[in-house]
């Protein structure tokens, strides 16, 4: 039995059955009229054209004319409109070649009777092919920049780590004295230390962490961080506040978090060198999601740079090798990217009189 609307569509005037008929034949988009069941009554030449009936009128069912991975879909969308009464769009790919078939985006819409009862289903096809590859070959332009922008940055980097390394080198082969050539050494060792540990985040970013870890709710995984490492942020002069509500059990992989943690607070310990205050709060946001925030106490991020704290290898703490500092601009670009792969969102902010607030937002139930 078909179902009722609970008032019938407003009428938007009265057209000759006729006029109605030829801009049904002549549309430009491709259109089939089925009965409520998916039986098809009609098409249009559009239709004919894209599934090649030649003279041959269009009939059977309509999920025939759809590629046979999506028939099922196509039955469940039929079903769906019989239910609600709404358009709905399927995405699926027709003729074309094997290698590069044409990609359709189809409407199913309802046909309602004048007192709202379902009197049958139209499919309207469009062509959206050239979007779709105009907006695939516009993502490949942003990836190539973003990848030429990477890899200038570790070549920079790692040039003034192999400068680095060769001066402390040559100083130490021209040492007489064992105390001058141990100093020259150990500038050498740190170069390399540096280099290995700019390695291991280069890593992180690339595989955005996909190694099998243990499973831990994010609630246990927090409060793990903080009760480990409070006694290490007391002795940097940091109070540890954390603020937290019982929230849902959020299912997420330990050592992911821990590194997004690690690398958070180590962004606020290097902006408090004489001491502070670092806030850590862990709520429950609205029904599908839960919210994890840090905030310092330090001088805030430069407005001028808010739009690039996750950029990889960006950094406001000078040149790479320029001090004992071992950040390279890549903890934050971490943190980033393995928030993204637990299909969250993280932004920065300032906080009104001094410090710097970094808020992420997980859902309750991923995806996948």
């Amino acid at each position: 039995m078909s179902p009722t609307a609970t008032s019938p569509a407003a009428p938007v005037g009265r057209l000759d059955p006729a006029y109605l008929e030829s801009m049904f034949l002549s549309a430009g988009f491709a259109i089939i009229a089925c009965r409520a069941d998916g039986e098809v009554v009609a098409g249009n030449a559009a239709a004919m054209k894209l599934f090649r009936c030649g003279g041959r009128p269009l009939g059977g069912p309509v999920s025939a004319l759809f590629p046979e991975a999506d028939r099922a879909a196509v039955e469940q969308m039929l079903e769906t409109v019989q239910n609600t009464l709404e358009a709905i769009e399927l995405r699926t790919h027709l003729g074309g070649s094997e290698a590069d078939p044409l990609e359709y985006a189809v409407w199913f819409t309802p046909v309602l009777e004048a007192d709202g009862t379902l009197r049958g289903v139209s499919l309207w096809f469009r062509d959206i092919t050239e979007r779709v590859r105009l907006r695939r070959t516009l993502k490949e332009r942003e990836r190539l920049a973003s990848l030429g922008s990477l890899s200038r940055g570790v070549a920079h980097h790692y040039n003034n780590l192999l400068c680095c390394i060769a001066t402390s080198v040559e100083y130490a082969i021209n040492m007489n004295t064992t105390s001058a050539m141990r100093r020259a050494l150990q500038r050498t060792a740190d170069a390399v230390s540096r280099a290995a540990h700019i390695t291991r985040q280069l890593l992180a970013f690339a595989q955005a962490d996909h190694r099998e870890g243990d499973l831990a709710d994010l609630t246990e995984a927090v409060l793990f961080y903080c009760d480990e490492n409070e006694e290490r942020l007391g002795r940097l002069h940091i109070k540890l506040v954390v603020d937290w509500q019982v929230i849902p059990t959020v299912t997420v992989r330990r050592d992911q978090v821990l590194l997004i943690l690690n690398n958070i607070v180590e962004n606020a310990v290097e902006a408090m060198p004489s001491g502070g205050t670092l806030t850590v709060t862990l709520a429950r946001r609205d029904d599908n999601s839960v919210s994890l925030s840090l905030a310092d106490t330090g001088p805030g991020i430069d407005p001028r740079h808010m739009e690039r704290v996750f950029e990889p290898f960006f950094t406001t703490k000078g040149e790479l090798g320029a001090g004992t500092g071992r950040n390279a601009g890549m903890g934050l670009a971490v943190v980033h990217g393995l928030v993204g792969e637990m299909h969250g969102t993280i932004s920065a902010s300032n906080i009104p009189g001094g410090g710097a607030r970094f808020d992420i937002v997980l859902p309750i139930r991923r995806e996948g």
